[in-house]
């Protein structure tokens, strides 16, 4: 047991010294290179790049011709590897989609489970009914069906006494009819009239 906890002090110690240490004359901090980087388009691969002394620093994101992206990575310079964030974002998208897959599949597993109970206790009734009339009316209460719409606060019932008599044709045109009052000029400016000049 104590061996293993010298090993991890001198590592902690071995890394706090590696890690808080001086930068060179040369170096430059990460967050300082971030900062400091610059983007430039490349026509080719269609990508915004990030670069710092000639150098790929930061995140770099690429397009294909319909405008989805296909290329993400972010640069971080020696000795540090980037990290494909595309890849990433796929995987990520992946786990959420197969989670809702499964949800969904419970739900519709559940939903048939309900479904074939119901139908068992309808034939142990004997009530005479055949199969395909308990399976059309369990489809029309399927719940992932829409609902049929229906309209509302409209009287369907008329009298044919109310309604105009049409012989097979427009009923005949007439000149007395009343006219469409048209609106008088606008008191106010319209607000899409030209601006004057100046």
């Amino acid at each position: 047991m104590k061996p293993l906890l010298l090993q991890i002090f001198s590592a902690l110690y071995i890394i706090s010294l590696v890690g808080c240490g001086s930068l060179g004359d040369d170096q430059v901090a990460k967050v300082h290179q971030a900062w400091n980087a610059r983007y430039h388009y490349d026509l080719e691969n269609r990508r915004m790049v990030s670069s710092y002394q000639n150098q790929k620093v930061g995140r770099t994101i690429g397009r294909d011709k319909w405008g989805r992206v296909d290329y993400d990575r972010f640069w971080v310079m020696k000795p540090f590897k980037g990290e494909n964030l595309l890849e990433l974002h796929k995987s990520e998208l992946d786990s959420k989609r197969d989670a809702r897959w499964d949800e969904a599949n419970r739900n519709l597993i559940e939903a048939r489970k309900l479904e074939l109970s119901q139908i068992a206790s309808l034939e142990e009734d004997g009530d005479g009914e055949d199969t395909k009339e308990g399976q059309i009316a369990t489809e029309a209460d399927d719940e992932f069906l829409p609902a049929p719409f229906l309209p509302q606060g409209i009287d369907m019932t008329t009298d044919e006494s109310s309604l105009p008599k049409i012989d097979g044709g427009l009923p005949p045109f007439n000149d007395n009819s009343p006219q469409i009052p048209m609106p008088s000029a606008p008191d106010t400016p319209s607000p899409f009239a030209p601006l004057p000049p100046l």
